[in-house]
């Protein structure tokens, strides 16, 4: 017999031997991984029930028709698990990277700029007499020195309310200094706005013209500037 027919009658022997049919172990083998794999894809070679799957595959007749996808289906099982192990190391390592990371930055934080960033930013500091402040409470700091005068009709928008004034003194124009020269225009008790007065109220007369104004009839003169007081008027002399 020659080689090549020795050859071909092993093969013959060997297939005549193998058992045609399948094997029940490797049917249900092949529905839990597939049921397994179609859920959680590469994640299903950690699955408790993938040990299952191994221990029926090992049960697979040799001489059975299954036997070489069996050992296929085996060697992949092994794969994905030696994958899946690699992969859950590196996440493991970066998720503890990334709590180092965070625990490093807790611990430069400073609580109280936190704080102050979290507060909203007051901006410009209010004006007291911009529009909005209540008259009333105003006079109450400053002593009434606001006197309400004529009332005013806003033209175009029609807005009404009374003009208000610096009281005519020293002390409420000390009091209210950026107010001279202004109107404050109140509605409903509130400044609605503030404008150049456009009749401002004369000014107080000054000490010059005071003391170049005549004086008036009847009055007796006083000294000169820097003079002697006047001599006093002779008496009349009592009859003897």
């Amino acid at each position: 017999m020659s080689r090549s027919a020795a050859l071909s009658f092993l093969l013959l022997a060997s297939a005549a031997c193998r058992n045609k049919d399948p094997d029940p172990n490797f049917k249900q083998a092949t529905a839990i991984y597939q049921q397994l794999y179609a859920t959680q894809l590469d994640d299903a070679y950690g699955d408790p029930r993938m040990d299952e799957v191994v221990v029926l595959l090992g049960k697979v007749n040799p001489r059975s028709i299954d036997a070489d996808r069996a050992q296929a289906m085996l060697r992949t099982i092994q794969h994905g698990r030696e994958d899946l192990a690699r992969e859950r190391a590196e996440r493991e390592k970066m998720a503890a990277a990334a709590e180092q990371s965070l625990a490093a930055a807790q611990v430069n934080i400073d609580p109280s700029k936190v704080l102050a960033a979290s507060e909203p930013d007051a901006g410009q500091p209010l004006d007291p007499f911009g529009p909005g402040a209540s008259v009333a409470d105003l006079n109450k700091q400053n002593g009434g020195c606001l006197m309400d005068n004529e009332p005013f009709t806003e033209q175009g928008t029609g807005v009404a309310g009374t003009v208000y004034r610096v009281a005519p003194s020293d002390a409420c124009r000390g009091k209210l200094p950026g107010l001279s020269g202004q109107i404050v225009l109140v509605v409903d008790g509130k400044i609605y706005r503030r404008a150049a007065d456009p009749r401002p109220p004369p000014p107080p007369p000054s000490a010059t013209a005071t003391a170049a104004r005549p004086p008036a009839a009847g009055a007796r003169p006083g000294p000169p500037p820097g003079g002697s007081p006047p001599a006093p008027a002779p008496q009349a002399q009592q009859p003897q």
